[in-house]
C-alpha cells in the first residue's frame, strides 16, 4: 500500500510545470509530466471537502482542482494519442490498466492511484 505523505511539487504552479516540460518532447518527459500533473490532481481535488460548497474557498479550490486537471488530461490524452498510433484502443473506463504499460516503461506503477517513480 502507498500513501502520498507529503504533496508533490508545492512550490510548483500549472504554469510552472507546463514551462518546464514545454521544449521537453521524449515519451518519458510526457510519463514524468503526466505523474506529476496526475499527483497533483489529485492531492489538491480533496481540498474541495474541506469548505462549505459554494463559498469563496472552495470556489478558489475548485478552481485549483481544475486547472491540475485540465493539465493531466492535456498529457494523458497526448499519451492516448501515442498508444493509438500504436494500434492500441482507448476504453471508456478502466483506462488506468491502458496507462499502467506505458508508465511502466519510464519506471512508474500504480500505487493506489498515486504514480510511484521506482529507484533503478
Amino acid at each position: 500500500m502507498f500513501v502520498m505523505t507529503t504533496e508533490p511539487i508545492p512550490y510548483m504552479s500549472v504554469a510552472d510545470v507546463k514551462d518546464y516540460f514545454a521544449d521537453k518532447h521524449t515519451e518519458k518527459d510526457l510519463a514524468d509530466a503526466y505523474a506529476i500533473a496526475h499527483n497533483k490532481f489529485f492531492w489538491v481535488e480533496d481540498n474541495e471537502y474541506d469548505y462549505e460548497e459554494g463559498s469563496p474557498e472552495h470556489k478558489a479550490a475548485c478552481a485549483v482542482t481544475d486547472e491540475w486537471g485540465a493539465l493531466m488530461d492535456e498529457y494523458k490524452n497526448r499519451i492516448f494519442e501515442i498508444l493509438t498510433n500504436e494500434g492500441v484502443t482507448i476504453p471508456e473506463t478502466t483506462q488506468i490498466k491502458i496507462l499502467e504499460p506505458f508508465m511502466a516503461k519510464f519506471g512508474y506503477i500504480n500505487g493506489n492511484g498515486w504514480w510511484i517513480k521506482q529507484e533503478t
